[in-house]
């Protein structure tokens, strides 16, 4: 279908178009191993962030509380992740098991492997120029003003 002329120049449509194509991809190869890009992001912030919570998975990944229960419910029934006693007696603290990190490694090779397909056309410069120009993307962020005595 003809792309209407300004959708190529409005940044937010591209990337959403560029976001949509690499998580068809992801999925792809995500799929045969029970995971989703959702998943797999939560195994990564569990590894990154042991004994984390609940309540702060949802907020990381930027779901309501019930959908946080059902993909750590998900997790912990395949053996890939564990709760344990949290920081009260209403949280529970979540963390890899030997099985996640193992499962993590293996698609993360695959996620790799679909991140260069997705990108072949791009030479190395232009990847480490996309990056540097995706962590610029958002509102600025406002530096604290420095206090005299500092």
């Amino acid at each position: 279908m003809k792309q209407d002329d300004d959708l190529e120049n409005i940044l937010g449509y591209q990337m959403q178009r560029a976001f949509q194509i690499m998580t068809e991809d992801a999925r792809r190869v995500l799929e045969p191993h029970g995971l989703t890009p959702a998943k797999l992001t939560a195994l990564m912030l569990i590894r990154a962030n042991p004994g984390c919570d609940q309540t702060a998975l949802g907020l990381a990944l930027s779901i309501n509380r019930s959908s946080a229960m059902k993909l750590v419910n998900g997790l912990a029934a395949r053996g890939l992740i564990e709760r344990r006693p949290g920081r009260n007696l209403r949280t529970n603290a979540l963390h890899m098991l030997a099985h996640g990190e193992e499962q993590l490694a293996g698609v993360l090779t695959l996620l790799h492997d679909s991140d260069r397909r997705m990108s072949a056309r791009m030479t190395d410069a232009e990847q480490r120029s996309l990056f540097a120009l995706l962590r610029k993307v958002g509102p600025a962020r406002t530096r604290r003003p420095k206090d005299s005595t500092d």
